[in-house]
C-alpha cells in the first residue's frame, strides 16, 4: 500500500487546484521580476507550464473558464472605470481614428495575406484577417500599476481596443450568416438596432439605478461592492443578448460607473483590489493554460506559417500605432505605449478562431497559428508596456510642478459617531493624490471629572473609524484634547500639528441664540487662519454631477482665493462633476482668466449674481445631484458682507436635504509659483502640464460668452 495516495494528472480537486492557482499569482510575479520580466508575463508562462500542454497538473475545464471569462469581464470593467468619461469624450475623434486604424490596417493586410499569399477563400480570409484586428487589454495592469491610465496614449489605447473589438465582434457575426447562406439585409439592421438599445440602456440606465442605489445604501459598503459586480455581469449578459460579446458590456458597464466611484474612494479600492489580485491574474493564467507551444515542434512548415501569421499580426498593430502618430504628431514613447496595449491578442482571437474552425472555414494550421499569436503577442506587449510605460510615467511626472508650500495636513474634528464616515469621506476626496501626511482625526473632552472616561469611550468610536479609512488604502490617526472650550482644543491642536485644512460637519440644530454650533465655528475662525470647511452631505458624494460655487464680491481679493480654487477642482475631476461659478463680475473675470489660459479638464459655467441674499434665491436650482458650496468669509475681510449673519439659517431652512459646503478661505497668504494638486497621475490644473494662477483685480478679463469650453448667463 503506498505511504501517499496522490491524485491523477490532471488535477480534478477544487482545493488542489484552488491552491496551486493561488501559489502561481503570490510566486510567480515575485520570480520572474526578479529576471526583470514583467509579472504579467511571468503568469502567462506559469500558465503555459501547468497547463494540459506542459506537466499537465491542471486542464482548462469549466470551473477555469468560470474563473477565467470573469477576470475578462473584470480587466474590461476596470478599464472602463477608470477611464473618466470626460477623457473619453474630449478625446473620441482620437480614439474613433485610431479604433479605425487599428481595425482596418490589420483587416486589409491580413486579408492580402491569406487570399494572395495562402489562398484561402474570400471568407476564410476574411475571418483570417479579423483574427488580426482583435486585441486584448493584456497589458493594461501595467499601465494601471505605473499610474498613466489617464495619459490620452492609454485613453485612445483603451477607446480603440472597444471600437476595434465590437467591429470584429460584427464581422464574425456576419461572416457566420454568411457562411450558412442566411445572410439578408435584416441581419444589419437587427444588429445596429441591438447594440444601439443596449449601449443606450447601460449607459442611461445603470447610473440612473446606481445613484438610486448609493442614496439608499450609503454606508453599506459590502452591498455597495455586491451591486457594482451585480451591474457588471447583468451589463455583460445584456451584451451576449444583443448579439455583442459581454467584454463589451463589461467596458461600458465600467463606463456608466466611472462618474459615480471616486477613484480615491473605499469602494474603488475594495473593486481594484480584488480584481488585479485575483480575477484578473487567473485570467492571465488561463491564458497561458491555452497556448500549446508543441505547435512550434510540428515541422518546419507549420512553423513558417505560423511565423507568417505572427509577423502580420504584430507588424500591422505596430503600423496603426506609427500612423496614429503620424497624424498627431505623438512622441515615440506615447507611440510604444499605444502599440504595447493594442498588440496583445488573447481572448477575442481564441473566440474568431473557434467560430471559423466550428464553420470548417480554416483547419487546425490557423488555429495553431492563433495560439502562437498570443504567446508571441502577449509577450511583446507586456515588455513594451513596461518599459516605455516607466518613461511615459517619468514624463507625466515631470509636468507636475513643484510646490513651494508645505504639505498638507487635513483635521477632522469630531463628536457625532453618525457623522464621522461621512466626513472621513469627504476629506479622503479632497485630500492630494500621494499625501505625505495620514489624515488626523480631533476629539476635544471638556476638562472635567469624566475627561479620562470620555477619552476612552471615544477611542473606541475611533476604531471604526481608522477601519473605515483603511478600506480606502488611507491612514489615519486619531488624537484626544482635553480642554475647557471645544473652539479652543481645535485651535490649539491645528497649531500644534501644523494643520492646513480644517473639515468639520454640520449639526442641523440652528437656533435663535445658538444658530451656528453654537459659538464654535465663530470662534475658530476667529482664532485660525486656516481654511475651514463646514460640510453637510444628505446623499453620498459620488451621485452628484453638478458643483454649484457661491461666491460673494472681492472673493478673489483673499489670500485664500487660488486654494480653494483649486480644492473645487479636485471635487469636480474626482467626482467628474461641472462647475456653475456664481458671483460678481471681477470674480467671476478672475477665474474665467485663470481657465481661459488652457481648455481645462471638467465642465464650467458662469453665471452673474447681484443678489443680496443669494443662498435663499437659489434654493430652487438646487437638487439632490448638486453640491451647493458657499464660499463665505471671515469679519474685517475684503469679501465679507452682513448677509453671513445669516447664512446659517437660510441653509438650514432651504437645503435640510441636499448636500452643501461652507468655505472659510485661509487667511495666511501662501507664496508660490505655481499652483495645482496631483490627481491620480495628473495634474489638476487648467492646462495639460501646469498652470500659472494668475489673478489681475484692477483690470479684470472682459468675460466672453463663447468660449469653447466656459459659457456665461446673465
Amino acid at each position: 500500500m503506498p505511504l501517499l495516495n496522490l491524485p491523477d494528472l490532471p488535477f480534478k480537486e477544487p482545493v488542489i487546484v484552488f491552491t496551486l492557482l493561488i501559489t502561481i499569482i503570490l510566486i510567480a510575479p515575485i520570480v520572474f521580476r526578479k529576471f526583470r520580466i514583467p509579472g504579467i508575463v511571468g503568469l502567462i508562462i506559469s500558465g503555459m507550464i501547468i497547463g494540459p500542454h506542459g506537466m499537465n497538473l491542471v486542464e482548462f475545464g469549466e470551473s477555469i473558464k468560470l474563473l477565467s471569462t470573469v477576470g475578462l469581464l473584470y480587466l474590461m470593467f476596470l478599464a472602463g472605470l477608470e477611464l473618466n468619461s470626460r477623457d473619453l469624450l474630449r478625446n473620441k475623434n482620437k480614439s474613433l481614428i485610431f479604433g479605425a486604424l487599428t481595425f482596418f490596417i490589420p483587416l486589409i493586410l491580413g486579408f492580402f495575406v491569406a487570399h494572395f499569399l495562402l489562398s484561402y477563400n474570400f471568407l476564410a480570409s476574411l475571418l483570417i484577417a479579423s483574427m488580426f484586428s482583435t486585441h486584448t487589454l493584456i497589458a493594461y495592469p501595467i499601465a494601471s500599476r505605473l499610474g498613466i491610465t489617464k495619459s490620452e496614449a492609454v485613453t485612445i489605447a483603451i477607446g480603440g481596443t472597444i471600437i476595434t473589438d465590437t467591429a470584429v465582434l460584427v464581422l464574425l457575426a456576419f461572416i457566420s450568416v454568411a457562411s450558412e447562406g442566411t445572410f439578408t439585409a435584416l441581419f444589419w439592421i437587427r444588429i445596429v438596432l441591438s447594440i444601439s438599445a443596449f449601449s443606450f440602456l447601460i449607459l442611461w440606465g445603470v447610473p440612473k439605478i446606481s445613484i438610486w442605489f448609493f442614496k439608499n445604501l450609503e454606508g453599506e459598503s459590502g452591498s455597495q461592492y455586491i451591486f457594482v459586480l451585480a451591474m457588471l455581469f447583468i451589463s455583460g449578459l445584456l451584451a451576449r443578448a444583443a448579439g455583442i460579446e459581454p467584454i463589451i458590456g463589461a467596458f461600458l458597464a465600467g463606463l456608466a460607473l466611472s462618474n459615480l466611484i471616486p477613484p480615491t474612494s473605499a469602494l474603488m479600492n475594495r473593486i481594484s483590489f480584488i480584481g488585479n489580485n485575483f480575477f484578473i491574474p487567473i485570467f492571465l493564467i488561463s491564458v497561458g493554460l491555452m497556448v500549446n507551444f508543441t505547435v512550434f515542434f510540428n515541422g518546419f512548415g507549420a512553423l513558417i506559417f505560423a511565423g507568417t501569421l505572427v509577423v502580420v499580426a504584430i507588424a500591422s498593430k505596430f503600423a496603426a500605432a506609427w500612423v496614429m502618430q503620424r497624424i498627431y504628431n505623438y512622441t515615440n514613447t506615447e507611440r510604444q505605449v499605444i502599440f504595447g496595449l493594442s498588440v496583445s491578442h488573447a481572448a477575442a482571437i481564441i473566440a474568431v478562431v473557434i467560430v471559423g474552425y466550428n464553420l470548417k472555414l480554416i483547419g487546425l494550421d490557423v488555429l495553431n497559428g492563433a495560439i502562437m499569436i498570443i504567446l508571441v503577442s502577449c509577450f511583446i506587449g507586456s515588455f513594451i508596456t513596461e518599459r516605455y510605460g516607466r518613461v511615459l510615467a517619468v514624463a507625466e511626472a515631470a509636468k507636475i510642478p513643484v510646490k513651494a508650500f508645505s504639505s498638507e495636513r487635513i483635521l477632522v474634528p469630531v463628536s457625532n459617531p453618525a457623522t464621522i464616515e461621512g466626513l472621513i469621506d469627504f476629506a479622503i476626496l479632497i485630500r492630494e493624490a500621494e499625501p505625505e501626511h495620514p489624515l488626523c482625526m480631533l476629539s476635544v473632552v471638556p476638562d472635567d471629572a469624566f475627561a479620562q472616561d470620555q477619552i476612552l469611550k471615544n477611542n473606541k468610536m475611533f476604531e471604526s473609524a481608522i477601519s473605515h479609512a483603511a478600506a480606502a488604502d488611507t491612514q489615519l490617526t486619531h488624537v484626544s484634547r482635553v480642554d475647557l472650550n471645544v473652539a479652543n482644543g481645535i485651535s490649539r491642536a491645528v497649531k500644534e500639528l501644523m494643520i492646513t485644512k480644517i473639515v468639520l460637519g454640520w449639526n442641523g440644530k440652528i437656533t435663535t441664540t445658538n444658530f451656528f454650533f453654537g459659538s464654535i465655528i465663530e470662534n475658530l475662525i476667529g482664532s485660525t487662519e486656516q481654511m475651514v470647511m463646514v460640510v453637510k452631505v444628505s446623499n453620498s458624494l459620488n451621485t452628484i454631477n453638478r458643483i454649484v460655487v457661491s461666491m460673494p464680491e472681492n472673493a478673489e481679493c483673499e489670500a485664500g482665493f487660488h486654494s480653494w480654487l483649486n480644492m473645487i477642482a479636485v471635487i469636480a475631476l474626482r467626482t467628474s462633476s461641472m462647475i456653475l461659478f456664481t458671483g460678481f463680475q471681477k470674480t467671476i473675470s478672475a477665474i474665467q482668466g485663470i481657465y481661459d489660459l488652457e481648455p481645462v479638464k471638467f465642465n464650467t459655467e458662469y453665471k452673474l449674481v447681484k443678489s443680496s441674499h443669494p443662498i435663499t434665491d437659489q434654493a430652487q436650482t438646487i437638487n439632490g445631484k448638486d453640491l451647493y458650496v458657499v464660499i463665505a468669509a471671515r469679519r474685517r475681510t475684503l469679501s465679507f458682507s452682513h448677509y453671513f449673519d445669516h447664512m446659517p439659517r437660510d441653509l438650514a431652512r432651504n437645503y435640510e436635504s441636499k448636500n452643501f459646503i461652507i468655505i472659510y478661505p485661509e487667511q495666511k497668504p501662501v507664496e508660490l509659483q505655481t499652483l495645482s494638486a496631483s490627481l491620480d497621475g495628473s495634474v489638476i490644473s487648467t492646462t495639460q502640464e501646469n498652470i500659472e494662477w494668475q489673478v489681475n483685480t484692477e483690470k479684470p478679463k472682459k468675460i466672453s460668452p463663447d468660449k469653447r469650453h466656459n459659457s456665461i448667463t446673465e
